[in-house]
């Protein structure tokens, strides 16, 4: 029977890892390829937000810093596995467009052009990234 302990644990990380790949190639790995940055960065945390990116949801498991430079992403601990941190510069948001799903407004993020990804953030994480950035940078 104490095998089954070991083979539940092997089974568990197989999925987890397997998942997270999977996670990985439906958003993150096209920024990854553009933007990929060093994990050092000093810049302004708004802190953990959700993100839909591309195809992939993330919700609560993005740490969302900025610079004048652009806005930096990195998943938790649990999700870092095959998403580097990435540094989306300024110049490469080609458009912000305002959408709406029921009761929820949102901002979709255009990157890249041609396009890279998609990023679609709540109202109020794109607000304090807005306010923030405007208080800071606009001195």
């Amino acid at each position: 029977m104490e095998y089954l302990v070991y083979l539940f644990s092997f089974f568990f990380i197989s999925i987890w890892v397997f998942v997270t790949y999977l996670i990985s190639k439906l958003g993150w790995s096209d920024l990854v390829l553009h933007y990929k940055t060093n994990d050092k960065f000093v810049g302004n945390r708004i802190g953990l937000i959700s993100a839909l990116i591309n195809k992939a949801n993330y919700n609560n498991s993005l740490l969302l810093e900025f610079t004048n430079e652009g806005i930096y992403l990195k998943p938790i601990f649990l999700f870092r596995l095959f998403h580097d941190p990435i540094l989306i510069p300024w110049k490469e948001i080609n458009e912000v467009r305002n959408k709406k799903f029921i009761f929820f407004d949102f901002k979709e993020l255009i990157i890249g052009n041609p396009l890279v990804a998609v990023i679609k953030l709540n109202e109020t994480t794109f607000s304090k990234l807005e306010r923030g950035v405007s208080s800071h940078y606009s001195k």
